[in-house]
């Protein structure tokens, strides 16, 4: 028994030499490249390896820090935006501009700006912190003599005025300025650039209802774009079309624009691109709604709803349509819940443009009478209301509503008492049960009644040695990962590392990535109080989940309460002891 033991021990002491001088090795092998090699070795990785990717711009940051080299920090932070969430890249934009601000270069901070700016444009439509970026960007880029970056924010701010000013007369003389540059093809990237201007130069006439000049530009870009052999440019083929299908239904050629944006469609939801796949259902409701065919227009619309839902902002506000059809629509119907139900929604949209306080709020109420339409929400609930109280009694209601009271106030308090004890369990007992978790991992333990496994033993051993450098790399924590991009990083196949992962971790690879991600999350929300300041969509991201209902579930499960409570009694016990 004691040979046994020793034997364990000194495998298990091999294993964590070995990785650690395995881990050294390639900290050595990363430590004798230059910058520049450390640059490209970092976006070589980029779109293969992200943990490798991280490591080696943790490398370049620390050398950075350590040559006080500041031009380079700047990089090694830009590098990182590239490895987290938009939002979480928000705040290594604003350290390099705090650290450039005073000292500039043609780079920067006008290059951090005007990501912000897209930020805060594409996926906030935050318009009065867009501008504001966007005016840092330009100031920089000028002072700097940045002309390609100058003409990459005229570009933005030429989006904002046509969108979201209603400026578009303003829009078009600077995007002609921009094509005009974008047509030297002085780099490789004008020739997307280029593309992109006369796709919006086009959009922008149907706005300013030129039409004959929006398929001018439509038609150029298509041509253009059709005679490329880049895939990027070639991509642009179904914008053009799309485009053009929008046009046809501005001068009522219906049919025409449904072929058009049913051609261009399969392109755009494979791009993964939402907004122009609110576009095209939008146009296509539109379409099929005056060509008398309502069942095939609310079906789109319904399509077009289901995608600004999943929006972070409020929508374009040519999609408000898309509410005050589906509210007419079940008004006609005499559905009440539904006509409700969209009502709501369209006035809660139209109140968030008036409070916006820009040019969109000016065209609200021009085209909108709100107060109308809130006097018929009113008249709406009145009714609603009015047909529920034919089925039951004022004082059976109150009965009812007492008793669910009574059991909710019941409910909640049993449900603090069982959160409070768990989290006081959790507050003693982590310490030990993460001790109890590291020795089941590090010996691997087997129940002896599985039938061994059918894979060869160098590929278990493999894949053993692989998943200690996973843990203690903390490779668990990049968002998306997968069975199977895992196996591609650990050189082997999905099948035999779901069955390592079973047979001994005893558990699915799901359950083993979770387990994984809330020790983790319970030990750094314990020790680290900047990370409880995070929102819990933020603190998931961190963890390396998509959505805080997924972290949430996954914490709740392994742990027993919410994250959220988790963060509230840790707090309170701070104030406490203060």
């Amino acid at each position: 028994m004691i040979r046994k033991v020793r034997s364990s021990y000194l495998f298990l002491l091999a294993s964590f030499l070995s990785t650690c001088i395995n881990a050294q090795s390639i900290t050595d092998s990363l430590e004798q490249k230059t910058y520049k090699e450390l640059q490209e070795t970092f976006y070589n990785q980029l779109e293969s390896n992200i943990i490798k990717a991280k490591k080696t711009a943790e490398v370049y940051l620390n050398r950075a820090k350590n040559n006080q080299d500041t031009l380079r920090i700047a990089y090694a932070y830009e590098f990182h935006t590239n490895l987290t969430s938009s939002e979480n890249g928000i705040r290594y934009y604003d350290s390099i501009i705090a650290i450039t601000k005073n000292n500039p270069t043609k780079r920067y901070p006008a290059h951090s700006y005007f990501r912000k700016a897209q930020h805060y444009l594409y996926e906030k439509r935050d318009i009065k912190k867009t501008l504001y970026n966007l005016s840092e960007a330009r100031k920089q880029a000028t002072d700097n003599d940045n002309i390609d970056l100058l003409y990459r924010t005229d570009y933005l701010i030429g989006i904002v005025k046509s969108e979201h000013l209603g400026e578009k007369e303003n829009a078009i003389s600077i995007f002609k300025k921009c094509a005009t540059y974008y047509a030297k093809e002085i780099k490789y990237a004008h020739k997307f650039r280029y593309l992109s201007t006369l796709h919006v130069t086009a959009e922008t006439y149907i706005g300013l209802k030129k039409y004959d000049s929006a398929t001018y530009y439509n038609t150029k870009g298509y041509l253009k774009s059709s005679k490329s052999e880049d895939a990027y440019e070639i991509q642009m083929k179904s914008y053009f079309t799309l485009c053009e299908g929008i046009n046809k239904y501005q001068l009522k050629e219906y049919p025409t624009a449904i072929d058009s944006i049913n051609i261009a469609l399969p392109e755009i939801i494979a791009l993964e691109d939402k907004s122009n796949t609110i576009d095209s259902y939008f146009y296509l409701g539109q379409s099929y709604y005056h060509l008398a065919e309502e069942d095939k227009a609310i079906s789109y619309l319904k399509k077009t709803d289901s995608i600004l839902e999943t929006l972070n902002s409020i929508p374009q506000y040519k999609h408000v349509k898309t509410y005050e059809y589906l509210k007419n629509y079940y008004k006609k119907k005499k559905d009440i819940q539904n006509q409700n139900k969209y009502l709501d929604k369209l006035n809660s949209i139209l109140d968030s443009y008036i409070n916006d306080k820009i040019y969109i709020s000016t065209k609200v109420k021009e085209d909108y009478d709100v107060p109308v339409l809130l006097d018929e929400q009113r008249a709406v609930i009145n009714k609603l209301n009015n047909t529920n109280n034919k089925y039951i009694t004022s004082i059976s209601l109150l009965i009812i509503l007492l008793l669910i009271l009574g059991s909710l106030l019941y409910y909640f308090y049993h449900k603090k008492q069982k959160y409070r004890l768990r989290f006081e369990q959790l507050m003693t007992e982590q310490k030990s049960k993460m001790e109890a978790t590291n020795t089941k991992k590090e010996t691997n333990h087997i129940d002896q009644n599985k039938k061994p496994l059918d894979i060869p033993e160098k590929h278990i051993k493999h894949i053993l040695h692989r998943l200690e450098e996973f843990e203690n790399e903390k490779g668990f924590l990049v968002n998306g990962i997968s069975a199977q991009s895992m196996a591609d990083i650990m050189e082997t196949n999905v099948k035999y590392l779901s069955k390592v992962i079973n047979f001994y971790k005893d558990k699915t690879f799901t359950n083993y990535l979770n387990e994984l991600r809330i020790t983790f999350a319970l030990s750094e929300l314990k020790e680290n109080p900047t990370l409880r300041k995070y929102t819990i969509k933020a603190i998931a991201e961190e963890m390396g989940y998509n959505s805080s209902e997924t972290f949430s579930n996954a914490f709740y499960k392994q742990v027993g309460i919410k994250p959220s409570y988790f963060i509230n009694q840790i707090r309170k016990a701070e104030t406490v002891n203060q």
